[in-house]
């Protein structure tokens, strides 16, 4: 069974493992490795996580049937949200590999919005434009092109995304 929590600090590592798993498969074909390997380093290091879960919403995806010794949870996918400027911006959203296409992703978007404070009244994303199954998902879950967008340049690789709630 799927559920979603909050991401604890004794997450970490498994919160770390959605991502060094994710990166190589999801931007296989769109991004050089140096990028993947580059981003893994600086986007899922220890730290990195860490502070995620501390200052921002970070959410995951557990599976309780995968059954760890440890825990009996297996953690299969996260998502992060925090703010930029006056804007509310979703960082992450990943799902393993071998759990995408089970409605996973649909359920941390979900989560993550109604993790939201009420007087949010959008959240934005940044995407690979040549990501076109992310910008699928994204547009098929009610995002647009952003009209609006925190003052940070993404240059060409990248383009904000937006919803509104």
């Amino acid at each position: 069974m799927i559920r979603v929590r909050r991401a604890e600090i004794a997450d970490v590592e498994a919160v770390r493992e959605v991502g060094v798993k994710t990166w190589p498969v999801a931007y296989a074909g769109i991004a050089s490795p140096e990028f993947i390997a580059d981003g893994i380093a600086q986007w899922w290091s220890p730290e990195m996580v860490e502070g995620g879960i501390r200052r921002g919403i970070t959410l995951v995806a557990v599976d309780d049937a995968a059954g760890q010794p440890d825990d009996g949870e297996r953690i299969v996918g996260m998502v992060g949200v925090g703010r930029e400027a006056e804007f509310w911006v979703m960082w992450k959203l990943y799902v393993l590999p071998e759990y995408q296409g089970k409605g996973i992703g649909s359920l941390l978007l979900d989560a993550a919005i109604a993790a939201l404070p009420a007087e949010a009244t959008q959240l934005m994303l940044d995407v690979m434009v040549g990501n076109e199954q992310a910008i699928g998902f994204y547009r098929k879950h009610g995002f647009r092109e952003a009209r609006s967008t925190p003052d940070r340049d993404l240059g060409a690789e990248l383009m904000w995304m937006s919803r509104d709630l």
